[in-house]
């Protein structure tokens, strides 16, 4: 996977990379991964977490921390220390973790001021983030974790009953990002994910939305989370472009008055979907992260979305294989042309090819259909190859073409299309 600033060869040195590295676009392989390393154990059953996530080309995982393995009321002290067999494990595996610092309303642990929460930021930052003390202990430079969060669905369940208070909420956040900042201000700070409004419609999320929107748009916090779900009778693909991440986002910022930017078949469409989310300016990349869900659970455990039959050997469902197709197909490669409210459509570059990528949806493309045409189709490619969920679909022998017309199609699908020297 090439960085910024290594040398290009050829096929890989036009206009299109040059774009991508200028916005700093992300590498797709870099943003995605799945979750959860519980508690920061490191062991055999984490070694298969990694090892799943690798099988995917995927970079990142989850480590999500309880309040017992992150700070002790007691003694007001934080457990950073206690997570650093399981980060060297991630290290190891080639797994970079985000931390999410879990806390629910019905918990006895308190949830504590703003000085409780900039202590937690503090001290985790400061030991696992790049250059950290961590890193220093085992003479590793160059990784870290970059990304902190806190208190997971305070909007979903059983929230009436067990509710935070908004203030209280922010308080926490706003102590949390002042103290991973205070470390090294380039470290990204963002809520615990929201369920509330892609799965009932609340726009403000029961609350928290406004609460954290003055944290959001003065850059204390980095972005939101957002548990995108994807249902057949609640939440559809198929009758309208209304419960899609890109739509989510945009109704929270309004509904919010978040002003500034933050950052099988129905399964790659959802991938493709929250790669895809824009800013403001409709073609800026708005995503952080994308964590699927469920990586690690079978499917005879979780039904719906499960991506395993088993965790040993790892062995994929067809929604993980589409999954691991998507991954292969982009490593190495950015987004540079994004176009998710009208077109339906991304392009990306790198690592010596070219892609397409179009949600063939009602809805969700302006010209969804049977027949797609791929344009600015580069001179050094030879082969033009066609992928659905399922796997290859056609390959075409280039002779110089810069367009390329697809037909016969399937509507009701994600295509990708991969342009290539061999």
């Amino acid at each position: 996977m090439k960085t910024v600033g290594q040398q290009l060869t050829a096929p890989e040195r036009n206009a299109e990379d040059v774009y991508a590295a200028s916005k700093n676009e992300l590498y797709i392989n870099s943003v995605t991964g799945g979750g959860n390393i519980t508690n920061g154990l490191a062991g055999t059953a984490e070694a298969k977490k990694y090892d799943a996530i690798n099988s995917y080309t995927a970079k990142m995982a989850r480590m999500n921390l309880y309040p017992n393995y992150y700070y002790n009321d007691s003694t007001g002290q934080t457990k950073a220390s206690t997570s650093d067999k399981a980060m060297l494990q991630a290290y190891n595996a080639g797994i970079t973790p985000i931390v999410l610092f879990e806390y629910y309303g019905n918990y006895t642990n308190p949830l504590g001021d703003y000085k409780k929460w900039y202590k937690i930021g503090y001290d985790f930052a400061e030991r696992f983030g790049p250059g950290g003390t961590w890193a220093q202990e085992n003479s590793i430079s160059d990784w870290g974790v970059t990304v902190f969060q806190a208190i997971n669905e305070p909007d979903a369940g059983t929230w009436a009953k067990c509710r935070i208070s908004t203030s209280a909420y922010a308080t926490a956040l706003e102590g949390l990002a002042d103290g991973v900042h205070s470390v090294d201000p380039a470290l990204k700070v963002i809520p615990g994910a929201y369920a509330s409004a892609n799965s009932n419609d609340d726009w403000t999320l029961r609350g928290y939305g406004p609460a954290i929107a003055p944290l959001l748009n003065n850059s204390k916090l980095d972005g939101i989370d957002l548990h995108t779900y994807y249902d057949v009778d609640y939440a559809p693909m198929e009758k309208s472009y209304d419960d899609s991440a890109q739509k989510t986002f945009d109704n929270i910022k309004s509904s919010c008055e978040i002003t500034a930017d933050k950052a099988a078949a129905g399964f790659l469409t959802g991938l493709w979907d929250n790669l895809g989310v824009v800013k403001n300016d409709g073609s800026t990349g708005a995503t952080q992260l994308v964590f699927p869900w469920s990586l690690f659970n079978s499917q005879s455990k979780d039904t719906y979305y499960g991506m395993c039959t088993q965790m040993s050997p790892y062995t994929l469902t067809k929604v993980g294989q589409a999954y691991k197709l998507a991954l292969e197909l982009t490593d190495g490669m950015r987004m540079y042309y994004r176009s998710p409210k009208t077109k339906g459509e991304y392009e990306l570059t790198g690592n010596g090819k070219k892609m397409w990528v179009w949600q063939n949806r009602k809805y969700w493309s302006d010209h969804y259909g049977t027949t797609f045409t791929v344009n600015n189709i580069s001179t050094w490619a030879h082969k033009l190859v066609m992928y659905s969920y399922g796997g290859l679909k056609e390959t075409i022998v280039l002779s110089g073409q810069a367009s390329q017309v697809f037909s016969n199609l399937t509507e009701s699908q994600t295509y990708m299309f991969v342009a290539s020297v061999d």
